[in-house]
């Protein structure tokens, strides 16, 4: 920093703030989230926290009081105390004021963080580019998470907008995101409510990549949708969308050996594909922070309500375990669902243990428990046909909704088509068991 640079700070709006205070104690709902560290001088700082526990312990808070509360530890306080209360006016501006210190004080963190930052390249200590690259995105994603208190909202003045919901509700207008899938939609009350952390799980070769861009695929045409893929790429996901829209098996889209009728249905799939706002993006090993840059992109850009990310376990974190990763991570998706007001549907491996159960459950999602709590809909796919190749549900899988905050726990029953890598909804009842019947007598001898 060179001698002519001047550190942010907002001296008279601090004033304001303190002078405000002093004049209108009840001033101090309007601040919002205005704590002691945003002030730049420490002074200032000093002032603030005794003025806070004075009126949050129910004291007549003023000059006089204030003043005699820091006669020893700040110079001069009553006569400094007294200028501020007198040259301002009013608390009206408070609010205003408060947003200009917190402002300044972001300024500082960031020039702090990138005096850091520059240190850390010059001197990385052993670290690798990538590994100083990550300190840096945790560094800027914890400046970014700065939260504004929110004032509570009288339940008669939330009714109002609430009865407009109602309506919706009785017209069968939903405010969910509908999937695409009939019986999903209907035990999730019409779709993902936006803000929603949706949770699928799956053991690998189960079909959770698929499905998943199936519903991208079905949200598309209505909505905007971002797909985060960090095990497959780009071009490998086309070949499973081409497949899939255009009934085109994904063995003959690989290799581009199609037939007459086959190039037709190529040609109708990117067609539909055409009409589709969704975005594609394949970065491996993305972090939170790349996660929300990315997410807030393309909702500056095209608008979003939906991201699909293939999958959690393969995302890199900050912490000292890998438990402590994805809670941050779960904890993370959640947060941005609810600030873009989207919906994200978030893949997930199963454990080991999983391998022996032929219906999921919630302990059994890998690595961390926070992916349960955090989520609002838990979904497990399941098909059968993986473990037991003469099972009586070939072509169809289980869909087991777990955890569901918007609706009812129940069973979906879907079909699946290898060949296109499609999932549809299951037409007719579940399929019984067969069960083989005990021959006796003469039918037994023959």
């Amino acid at each position: 920093m060179n001698s002519t640079t001047v550190t942010p700070q907002a001296i008279e709006a601090e004033q304001a703030v303190i002078g405000g205070l002093l004049r209108d104690n009840g001033a101090v709902d309007w601040m919002g989230d205005l704590r002691p560290g945003h002030f730049y001088r420490h002074d200032h700082r000093t002032i603030f926290t005794e003025i806070l526990k004075q009126i949050s312990s129910g004291m007549a808070c003023d000059v006089i009081s204030v003043g005699v509360a820091l006669e020893s530890s700040v110079p001069d306080a009553l006569p400094y105390l007294n200028a501020m209360a007198q040259s301002t006016p009013s608390a009206a501006n408070i609010g205003r004021h408060a947003e200009l210190v917190r402002d300044r004080a972001l300024m500082r963190a960031l020039l702090g963080a990138t005096s850091e930052l520059s240190e850390l390249a010059l001197s990385p200590n052993g670290q690798t580019g990538a590994q100083v690259l990550d300190a840096a995105q945790a560094k800027l994603a914890a400046l970014a998470e700065r939260r504004s208190i929110r004032e509570p909202v009288r339940a008669s003045v939330a009714m109002i907008t609430h009865i407009e919901e109602i309506d919706r509700r009785y017209e069968k207008k939903t405010s969910g995101i509908p999937t695409g899938f009939s019986q999903i939609d209907e035990l999730l009350s019409g779709g993902p409510n936006r803000g929603a952390l949706v949770i699928l799980g799956a053991r690998p070769s189960m079909g959770k990549t698929a499905l998943s861009l199936n519903i991208a695929l079905n949200v598309a045409r209505d909505y905007s949708v971002l797909f985060l893929s960090q095990e497959m790429q780009n071009g490998e996901l086309l070949d499973r969308a081409i497949s899939a829209l255009g009934r085109v098996p994904l063995g003959n889209v690989i290799t581009g050996q199609l037939s007459e009728p086959e190039w037709q249905g190529f040609t109708a799939a990117n067609a539909r594909l055409q009409e589709l706002n969704l975005h594609l993006d394949d970065q491996p090993a993305l972090t939170l922070l790349d996660v929300r840059s990315k997410a807030r992109l393309i909702k500056r850009k095209h608008g979003l309500d939906v991201v699909a990310l293939d999958y959690l376990q393969l995302m890199a974190g900050e912490g000292l375990n890998r438990n402590q990763q994805l809670e941050e991570i779960s904890r993370g998706l959640k947060a941005l669902a609810k600030e873009l007001n989207i919906v994200i549907f978030a893949l997930s491996q199963l454990s080991r243990n999983a391998a022996n159960k032929s219906r999921p459950q919630l302990s059994d999602l890998r690595d961390c428990g926070a992916i349960e709590q955090d989520a609002d809909i838990v979904m497990f796919v399941h098909r059968d046909e993986v473990d037991n190749p003469q099972t009586h549900l070939k072509g169809l899988a289980d869909l087991f909704i777990a955890k569901n905050r918007q609706g009812r726990i129940d069973d979906v029953l879907l079909s699946y088509e290898g060949q296109y890598t499609q999932f549809s909804d299951a037409k007719g009842a579940r399929p019984a068991p067969q069960v083989k019947r005990e021959r006796r007598g003469l039918a037994a001898e023959l």
